[in-house]
């Protein structure tokens, strides 16, 4: 009802202005028959048959007419044709032009073609003084390889540009554009839009509320409510505003970000403050308080980057990795993939692996590096290359107290786990063990150098918070 409302408004300015304008009486050319009747009405005359009328500089033909000379108006009928130079035309069955307004409004099978562009509808408000047309039923719009449409709208021909309303859809032979409104430029192909945008194509789904995208560049900004999703994969993006470029190849999404990868039996979730994505590279980067998390592992780290053809995941700068009760940490960790599970994981620098026990006790191996293997995303065994140490509980089998605490000190052991517990510890140098009864155990003792304790639930709890 508004874009009704407001459609008169501007009719009815555009005849108030037009009105001050200087005034040209139409034309008439032809007629096969034109007849006057004053009892009828003494100002129309009718004309009938190869009809043709000139004001300024358009012409119009049509099968009949009624001409109005006093109002300087014409209502014709049946096979209208209005033209303006070659690159304006205009075709309907029902037409009332006003020549002192220049304005045609035209109905029924309305056809309008400017230069390459071709809008048909079932009414057409065209102004020659503002060079504009409004359409008031669904209009179709096909320009080059594109179809456009929407309930309502307004062609600018000095701008070769369209603002539609209502349904709107841009349709080509590579993706479709959806909004409740959009503003186009046909020469530029930019397009801006609000309110439910979707963008689709046979890579992806695009959603957001806020945006504008260039289709020659393959650019676009989206804000407000953004979500991709990788149609090949089911991959989900959501943030809060996303920069596309590089013929929609990458991406820089910020403000509340969280990525969803699914996997055949698990989903892998991610949140950061930015998430920089290059398909041409095959590249992930999320940055700043990034925190991870899905059925087999979680954790936390300032950044990480995914390569998908190396299938390696590099956490950087004060990473933390949980892994059931395992908790991994180093200056920072790499994470080697073999079909969609850890294969490896190798610790860089301070690199520190603990189990905790209770509240005040906790399994702990340090070294200078690590190897941890895995096997269907289970520890299987630990190589400690360097400056390694590590302590254990002993606990008695029968009451599971603990009775002890084993320190060793080797440069380089290999540890072999079954079912999460220690099993066997290689030696690769003379080690230094010493066996502690639980109550000589100090609180120095129950420490290792670069133990530290994190908080697995503040990574549960950050996902859920921005899940969608």
């Amino acid at each position: 009802m508004k874009i009704k409302l407001s459609y008169c408004l501007l009719i009815n300015l555009a005849l108030l202005f037009s009105t001050a304008q200087a005034q040209t009486q139409i034309e008439i050319i032809n007629a096969d028959k034109i007849v006057y009747k004053k009892k009828i009405n003494e100002d129309r005359q009718v004309l009938t048959g190869n009809v043709r009328t000139k004001h300024e500089d358009r012409y119009l033909n049509c099968d009949s007419a009624y001409f109005y000379a006093n109002d300087n108006r014409i209502e014709a009928f049946s096979r209208i044709k209005i033209w303006q130079g070659d690159t304006l035309e205009l075709e309907g069955d029902y037409l009332i032009y006003h020549g002192n307004h220049h304005l045609a409004e035209m109905q029924n099978n309305v056809k309008f073609k400017h230069n390459e562009m071709t809008l048909q509808s079932e009414d057409l408000n065209f102004n020659f003084t503002s060079n504009e047309g409004y359409f008031d039923t669904r209009g179709t719009i096909t320009h080059q390889n594109k179809s456009l449409s929407s309930r309502k709208g307004i062609y600018y021909t000095n701008e070769q540009k369209i603002d539609f309303y209502g349904d709107v859809t841009v349709l080509d032979e590579k993706e479709t554009l959806e909004a409740d409104s959009l503003e186009y430029w046909l020469n530029t192909e930019i397009a801006t839009f609000s309110s439910n945008g979707i963008i689709t194509n046979e890579d992806f789904e695009i959603k957001a509320q806020n945006g504008w995208i260039n289709r020659l560049k393959g650019a676009a900004k989206l804000s407000n409510s953004v979500e991709i999703t990788q149609l090949k994969d089911g991959t989900k993006l959501y943030a809060d505003t996303c920069l596309i470029s590089d013929d929609m190849n990458k991406s820089i999404s910020y403000g509340n970000v969280l990525v969803h990868f699914p996997f055949e039996e698990d989903t892998f979730h991610l949140t950061a403050d930015t998430l920089i994505s290059n398909q041409n590279l095959n590249t992930i980067k999320a940055y700043y308080k990034v925190y991870f998390k899905s059925e087999a592992l979680s954790g936390q780290s300032d950044s990480l980057t995914y390569n998908s053809d190396q299938k390696i995941i590099n956490l950087n700068y004060e990473p933390v990795l949980w892994m059931e009760e395992f908790q991994l940490t180093a200056d920072s960790i790499k994470l080697i993939l073999e079909d969609k599970k850890i294969k490896q994981t190798l610790l860089n620098s301070k690199a520190f692996i603990l189990s905790s026990i209770d509240s005040v006790s906790a399994n702990q191996i340090s070294g200078l590096n690590m190897k941890a293997n895995f096997e269907n995303n289970k520890l299987t065994s630990i190589n400690v290359l360097g400056n390694g140490e590590s302590i254990y509980y002993v606990v008695d089998d029968e009451t599971d107290d603990n009775i002890g605490l084993n320190k060793i000190i080797c440069s380089n052991m290999f540890i072999t786990m079954e079912e999460n517990s220690l099993q066997n510890i290689k030696f690769f140098e003379q080690p230094t063990a010493t066996m502690y009864p639980i109550k000589d155990v100090t609180t120095e003792l129950k420490l290792l150098k670069n133990y530290k304790y994190f908080n697995k639930g503040e990574v549960a709890t950050k996902i859920k918070n921005k899940t969608k």
